[in-house]
């Protein structure tokens, strides 16, 4: 094995499970324009019943334009969603490789790595969810910043499909973690890490 490749395919798939990650978030917690103009909305009939401020004329075109702007958030909603559940490395793959990491041919990356380790997020995502859930007191996976989950994401699929050692796993993804996590998740990986593994072990 070539480890130089292995550490670029590495954050070939980080960088594709983070969107994944980062989408489904979104996703999640979308803010519509409804959600916003309820507030906007009751201000806007105080003003008019009040003070007689705005005109038929100028109430219509807010009107019309609240409603192109609520039918771009639904196609945008549309659009998040259905990329939050796309899974689709192959064609990834190459538009990571082409626009985050251009300093890279593929031939300097392990390509097995990326197309193996990648094609099994939609297989483990929600294993691992179950697993974390399980095993974290105080908190949801859901609620976990989309780095921590691209982590033990992409821990737990490279152990299940390729069998890296568990000592291996956890040191890569605890220097990972410091490299683009905040202060607190090496530790808080490399302890939901343990706990998974003592349970699989018992």
């Amino acid at each position: 094995m070539d480890i130089k490749k292995r550490i670029n395919a590495r954050k070939i798939v980080l960088s594709y499970f983070y969107q994944h990650c980062f989408f489904s978030l979104l996703s999640k917690r979308w803010v519509s324009w409804n959600e916003i103009a309820v507030n906007e909305n009751f201000e806007l009939e105080n003003w008019e019943n009040k003070w007689n401020f705005f005109d038929d004329e100028f109430l219509k075109a807010v009107e019309k334009k609240k409603q192109e702007i609520l039918h771009r958030d639904e196609i945008l909603q549309e659009k998040i969603d259905t990329y939050a559940k796309d899974y689709n490395i192959e064609w990834d793959f190459w538009y990571i490789l082409k626009n985050f990491f251009d300093q890279w041919s593929a031939s300097e990356v392990d390509v097995d790595y990326v197309l193996q380790v990648g094609t099994w997020l939609s297989k483990y995502e929600d294993e691992l969810i179950d697993k974390v859930n399980h095993h974290t007191k105080s908190f949801w996976y859901e609620q976990m910043d989309p780095i921590d989950e691209t982590l033990l994401l992409l821990w737990y699929v490279e152990y299940k499909t390729i069998n890296t050692p568990k000592e291996v796993v956890i040191n890569e993804m605890v220097e990972l973690a410091k490299r683009y996590a905040d202060e607190w998740s090496p530790k808080l990986i490399n302890g939901i890490l343990h706990e998974i593994f003592l349970a699989e072990e018992k």
